[in-house]
């Protein structure tokens, strides 16, 4: 299930009409729409109003129901999420384990984009993540220390530490980010 169709499940649910959740969140009913219908990709900052309007926490909007001991995740559901201010978009994978111990996203990011920093992505702290460099040349910016990666390369460190990536090549770069809770 899509983005869009998970938010106006969600909505649906609770009995809420899509302008009520607009004027609710903040937003207008037009974006609601566009939003609900994959149309725009919402940034991080929408989807906290959404949630708030909705009383969820944002986790919701990527949590699928179990299959029993397989997860399933198709291309076509990941969640995109962009980010107000940056170039930088992520795929939520496999988002039933959003919640979990491990979550997984794609992040892209054009050509010289810089990634958003980490105090503004909902990272709990003690996580450790896994970079894993699919496409381009980056750089990893990590506790005042910068390290280029091209593809094929990984960084694994503690995402309480201040770090933020650039992309430093040619084209469109994307990393695999995998982010393992504490006691994972």
């Amino acid at each position: 299930m899509s983005l869009g169709a998970r938010i106006r499940g969600l909505r649906t649910d609770r009995g809420i009409r899509q302008k009520v959740l607009a004027e609710t969140a903040g937003l207008t009913p037009s974006l609601v729409s566009q939003i609900e219908s994959d149309k725009l990709t919402p940034s991080l900052h929408t989807l906290g109003r959404l949630a708030g309007a909705l009383g969820i926490p944002i986790a919701a909007f990527f949590e699928q129901a179990p299959n029993g001991q397989l997860h399933l995740g198709r291309r076509k559901d990941y969640a995109v999420v962009s980010f107000d201010g940056s170039t930088e978009r992520w795929e939520v994978l496999a988002a039933g384990l959003f919640r979990g111990k491990v979550r997984a996203v794609v992040s892209t990011l054009g050509r010289r984009g810089a990634s958003v920093p980490p105090e503004r992505v909902l990272i709990e702290p003690g996580q450790m993540k896994l970079m894993y460099v699919l496409d381009g040349k980056v750089a990893l910016q990590y506790n005042g220390e910068r390290h280029l990666l091209e593809a094929g390369d990984s960084a694994y460190l503690d995402g309480g530490v201040p770090h933020t990536w650039e992309n430093v090549g040619s084209g469109t770069a994307r990393t695999l980010w995998v982010i393992t809770g504490k006691d994972a």
